[in-house]
């Protein structure tokens, strides 16, 4: 709810600051905060690497393959001039099923990953429209008490005039007045 108030009172901000522009929409507000959550700026790198672990499944083998050198001597010891040297090649190969269990695993975090986007979109959804709506009624009751605190002005004028010809009482005076403080009061 924190972030649907921020979002709104940046909103407004942009709004005074640029009269020119279109009033922003619920959709332009949902967009904007979407952009600055944490899931939508890592979407793109857990999309890559769920499709790196997919190419991994779709290799030939298990692993990279790796080439192993290796000499020795005698020379620190003995000085006999016995040397060794060992290459070797390894090659990591599939076990039966492995192959298929990680493009299936792959394939499943990639839905996992569309789920839980989805889930927080339509939660980040419900706390825009939320702020949207509360922000709206608060704006409609400013607007209704601004009205009445206008109408009692009015009103408190109208009484003060006619009872300056004697046609009411200073009881209502006081009551227009008192009126008057009351609308001041909700405004603020």
């Amino acid at each position: 709810m924190a972030l649907g108030w921020a979002l709104l009172g940046s909103a407004a901000q942009a709004q005074t600051s640029n009269p020119g522009t279109a009033p922003l929409t619920l959709q332009a507000l949902f967009q904007q905060a979407w952009q600055r959550q944490p899931e939508a700026q890592s979407a793109a790198l857990r999309r890559e690497a769920a499709q790196a672990t997919r190419s991994a499944a779709a290799a030939w083998t298990a692993e990279p393959m790796a080439l192993e050198l290796s000499t020795k001597t005698d020379r620190p010891g003995s000085n006999q001039g016995s040397r060794e040297a060992e290459v070797g090649l390894a090659l990591p190969l599939w076990l039966p099923g492995e192959r298929a269990r990680k493009a299936a695993l792959a394939d499943a975090e990639a839905q996992a990953l569309n789920s839980r986007q989805r889930a927080a979109q339509l939660q980040l959804a419900a706390t825009v429209r939320e702020a949207w709506w509360v922000a709206q009624r608060a704006q409609a009751d400013w607007a209704l008490a601004q009205d009445r605190l206008l109408n009692a002005q009015r009103l408190a004028a109208d009484v003060a005039r006619r009872v300056r010809a004697g046609d009411l009482s200073r009881a209502d005076h006081a009551q227009a007045d008192g009126a008057v403080a009351q609308a001041e009061a909700a405004m603020a």
